[in-house]
């Protein structure tokens, strides 16, 4: 089936007819943009299914710590490092925010605890765009009144050129078409 699977097209297809209308076919294109809950619960059984190393059909803390934490953590807080030792304390927010999912008390997370975060494991095309803006804002806005004038603009060509156009968008994997 290519790059998608049928539980994904499934899942889009939220009338069910078998086929996808124009809402659902952008809705299989960007999950994470989607108000479908269906496309939502399936995103997070595709975490968990990358996740899951054991294969046991769940995320244990190893998985959660080792996969899934940097994903959903503050990367402004202090102490943050991108190699991890579970046996010391830095795994401490770590343990707070899997037993805060951990809902049933089990020790693993389903898919179905994963739903809280999912806009953190998948961010949408909004966030990604209110992200630019924002830097955008910040780079080119000389009076610092958080609006950009035309003046501003046309001063500060070179904001909008590395925002549009990165040179390291096709390094890193992900795809952002915001500005496009």
């Amino acid at each position: 089936m290519g790059w998608w699977k049928e539980e994904h097209f499934n899942a889009s297809d939220a009338d069910g007819d078998g086929v996808l209308n124009l809402t659902e076919f952008n809705d299989f294109l960007h999950p994470a943009d989607s108000k479908n809950p269906k496309l939502h619960q399936w995103l997070c059984m595709e975490e968990v299914r990358e996740r899951d190393t054991d294969r046991d059909g769940k995320v244990n803390f190893k998985e959660f710590f080792h996969g899934l934490f940097d994903l959903v953590r503050n990367y402004d807080e202090e102490g943050h490092s991108q190699t991890h030792d579970s046996n010391n304390s830095m795994d401490a927010p770590a343990r707070v925010l899997f037993s805060q999912l951990d809902k049933d008390g089990d020790g693993y997370l389903s898919d179905v605890e994963l739903l809280p975060i999912i806009e953190k494991l998948h961010p949408s095309e909004h966030y990604y765009a209110k992200q630019q803006a924002d830097y955008i804002i910040s780079q080119a806005d000389e009076d610092k009144d958080g609006r950009l004038t035309l003046t501003e603009m046309i001063e500060n060509p070179y904001v909008f050129y590395s925002a549009i156009f990165n040179d390291d968008e096709d390094d890193d994997g992900d795809y952002h078409d915001e500005f496009r």
